[in-house]
């Protein structure tokens, strides 16, 4: 069963991403999903303080000054209402550098106008902790998220050549949100600015992309997953009056296909007035530029790589799923349609979890991946495939559709620590709040790690800290068990072999049953 989305009005503030009534429900629920806005944009007391560079072109300042002592303040809290023209390293506090290192945390979508660029919650964790102060100091990075990503490059490598060079060159360490990890990782295609990271530590970064950003893959899906006319026009025009407002996600964040999941299907029109229509192809629908990035020479035991699903009826059985959708349905309108409706952060999320569940592929890819819901493990936005950067060899022959699958993955992630953690939305690695039920959020904070289950339980923001102070020695438990690296194997091949292998299965359970009569 595919939910009905239901329809509201709403208008969406070109500026800061906040939501008033005005246009549809779907179109401010993406709105809400994707803009990096405040989970709470109250003003915490905080003696913590926002600083922006100034000159820092005499060498005798940059190696023996004081950070604070070549920086403006800037009091912390206060919304940007100015979409940013350039890339600025602001500082958390105003202690001395000392013989720390830099830890710049890089925003996500929308994340430049509000207080802390969204880290407020993890930056005050980080702080806290007397090992993590010994070790690190906290800047945090503003830039365009609405421009492309061509455009905002070369002011990010400058602003990070600018932070290596005023923090006495010591190797940078990057905390990313979302799309901001895509940004941070791109840079390390360039030589001369991964020479000066030490570690990207990437959170729900969409490394593939995502196939909610690819329009045509989109428009498909609707037209082929949903009976009902009004849904067809509703999600149709939705999904068209977002994006056509934010077309930096489809232009650069679209789906790489390396998993090989995009469907060849041509063209295909609805009958129905502003429903869905488009021409889908592969070559058409194939991020390029991504794959370009991706297939670049970067050192991926740098990375850490965070992931996570929420928890929806599609991870169950047929049967199963049917019975859970129906009696539980009251529940998903009362704790996910209602507050959603109302403008909730999470509960959006859970929408479009749904959605990209139910993205349409080949029958070829559904029986190869054992389930017709390629993406059911996905935060809302994000597939986990592609938020804990999945090789293209693996990610073309080892679905991630089911919760049995992490087996099969866990000794085939090439990055230095990878982790992925259920029921876990897009947000919640900055605010700590999990989706479906806010009350057992409350009570039980403790996540998982369902790749390394041996390695307990903690608070996500407890699981971030732990990583960072640890991060010494990481050279990848995951990535060393891969000595050599396996031949690449197309999603026809695979498919073939197996079917090989079962023919030959069934010749032999033949031949057994003739010999034994």
């Amino acid at each position: 069963m595919y939910h009905q989305s239901w329809l509201s009005r709403s208008r969406t503030n070109s500026r800061t991403g906040s939501v008033h009534l005005g246009v549809q429900f779907k179109t401010w629920a993406l709105s809400l999903a994707l803009v990096a806005a405040s989970a709470n944009s109250a003003v915490l007391a905080s003696p913590a303080r926002l600083t922006t560079p100034q000159d820092v072109s005499h060498p005798s300042s940059v190696l023996y000054g004081s950070v604070s002592d070549r920086f403006a303040s800037l009091p912390a809290g206060k919304k940007q209402r100015k979409r940013p023209t350039d890339v600025k390293i602001y500082e958390y506090d105003q202690k001395p550098l000392g013989e720390r290192s830099p830890l710049l945390l890089v925003h996500g979508l929308r994340g430049e106008y509000y207080p802390y660029f969204r880290w407020q919650k993890v930056a005050e964790k980080l702080a806290k902790s007397e090992t993590f102060n010994s070790k690190y100091k906290i800047y945090l990075v503003r830039y365009s998220s609405l421009d492309r990503f061509e455009i905002v490059l070369p002011k990010f490598k400058d602003a990070l050549t600018s932070l290596y060079s005023a923090t006495k060159q010591r190797p940078i360490t990057m905390m990313a949100l979302s799309m901001g990890g895509n940004i941070a990782y791109e840079s390390l295609t360039d030589p001369n600015i991964e020479s000066k990271v030490r570690l990207l530590f990437t959170m729900g970064t969409p490394f593939h992309g995502s196939p909610l950003f690819c329009k045509d893959w989109m428009n498909y899906t609707v037209y082929k997953r949903l009976s009902w006319p009004w849904t067809r026009v509703d999600h149709n025009l939705s999904y068209r009056f977002y994006f056509d407002r934010n077309p930096i996600l489809r232009q650069d964040l679209a789906w790489d296909n390396a998993d090989e999941a995009i469907p060849e299907t041509g063209k295909f029109r609805s009958r129905l007035p502003f429903g869905p229509k488009g021409y889908l192809t592969v070559g058409d629908t194939i991020n390029t530029r991504l794959s370009k990035v991706n297939s670049a020479p970067v050192d991926r035991k740098k990375l850490i790589t965070y992931g996570g699903y929420i928890v929806n009826p599609y991870l169950a059985p047929g049967f199963k799923r049917y019975a859970e959708t129906a009696a539980f349905y009251p529940m998903f309108l009362l704790s996910n349609s209602f507050p959603a409706h109302f403008g909730r952060e999470h509960p959006v999320l859970e929408f479009l979890n749904r959605d990209i569940t139910n993205i349409q592929v080949s029958k070829k890819i559904a029986k190869q991946a054992g389930t017709p819901f390629v993406y059911v493990m996905n935060d809302g936005i994000c597939p986990l495939s592609s938020a804990i950067f999945l090789p293209p060899e693996v990610a073309r022959t080892q679905f991630v559709a089911k919760e049995s699958d992490f087996e099969k993955v866990r000794d085939k992630v090439d990055v230095g620590r990878a982790r992925v953690f259920r029921n876990v939305d897009h947000l919640t690695f900055i605010d700590g709040i999990r989706p479906l039920n806010p009350i057992i959020s409350a009570v039980n904070s403790q996540f998982r790690d369902e790749l390394n289950p041996q390695d307990g339980q903690k608070d996500i923001f407890d699981w971030i800290l732990s990583d960072l102070v640890n991060s010494d020695h990481i050279g990848g438990s995951l990535a060393k068990t891969k000595q050599v690296p396996e031949p690449v194997i197309t999603a026809d091949e695979d498919l073939a072999a197996k079917e090989k292998v079962d023919s030959a299965t069934k010749q032999e359970a033949t031949a057994g049953t003739t010999a034994a009569q």
